[in-house]
Order: C-alpha cells, then sequence, then structure tokens
C-alpha cells in the first residue's frame, strides 16, 4: 500500500514522501493518527504538480544565480589601505569590507560566502563568492595604498 506521509516519521520517511508500507501498518496506524493518507490517483496527481512547481521555481532560481555569476564576474573592486613606510600593509582585508564594497556595486552578497586566503599585501586578489544550491562566482579585488 502506498501512503502519503502527512508528517515525519521516523524511520519510515519524511513529509510530503511517498513510501510503500504493510496494508495493516498503513490504515491502522499512519492513517489513523493522521500522520499520512492513502495514495489514491488524486494524491499522486497533486504530488506530481507539486514536484513540477517545485522544479520549475528551483530552475528560476539557478537561472538568476548564473545571471548574477555573470555579472559578478565583470566587476573590479577596488580597497584602499594604510601602508607603513616599509611597504607593509597595517593589519588587513575583512570579508567585511570586501562585502561593502561589493554592495556598493549592487550585489547583496553576504561576508561568510566569500571565500579568500588572508590578504595582507597590496595587489589583485581573486575572491570567490558561494551561492544556493552548490553555485559559486567570482570577482577581482584589488588592493592600492591609500587613506
Amino acid at each position: 500500500m502506498q501512503i502519503y506521509l502527512l508528517k515525519d516519521v521516523p524511520g519510515k520517511g519524511k513529509r510530503g514522501e511517498i513510501i510503500n508500507v504493510n496494508d495493516g501498518y498503513g490504515k491502522n496506524y499512519l492513517v489513523k493518527n493522521g500522520l499520512g493518507r492513502v495514495a489514491d490517483n488524486a494524491v499522486l496527481s497533486q504530488v506530481s504538480s507539486q514536484k513540477q512547481s517545485q522544479d520549475y521555481h528551483k530552475g528560476q532560481e539557478i537561472a538568476g544565480i548564473k545571471a548574477i555569476i555573470a555579472n559578478l564576474a565583470n566587476i573590479m573592486v577596488t580597497v584602499a589601505c594604510k601602508v607603513g613606510a616599509n611597504g607593509k600593509m597595517f593589519g588587513g582585508v575583512t570579508g567585511a569590507e570586501i562585502a561593502g564594497l561589493v554592495k556598493q556595486q549592487g550585489f547583496d552578497i553576504d561576508k561568510k560566502d566569500l571565500v579568500f586566503d588572508a590578504i595582507k599585501d597590496l595587489g589583485e586578489y581573486t575572491i570567490k563568492c558561494k551561492f544556493a544550491h552548490g553555485l559559486t562566482g567570482q570577482f577581482k579585488l584589488k588592493v592600492v595604498e591609500g587613506k
């Protein structure tokens, strides 16, 4: 018997899944206690349409992220840092600074999503960004003397 789960059932499945169980367990426990309902044609059709809708929205979200990644690859962010007499930077460049500069370019990226090694010298760097669905992008950062 196929049962559409209305709630998570430990050891059997999660909410929204269709599982195969024995008739007695399905009728006398899952259906009776409101944990699931018999998966007839109407339920199967509803689940199918929900899955199609979720897949469509996921595809739209991935397409939007890919567009952001393509635009992000074309930017160069410049940060000015204090430099001592010996040419060494005071401190380093932080993720918060980089995220703020990227936000000024029109991209809302959280500092936790930035991946880079410690930046303690002047020069150009490639900064990677993590996005949902395992997608990653990158942009250029230029550290110059200033302030």
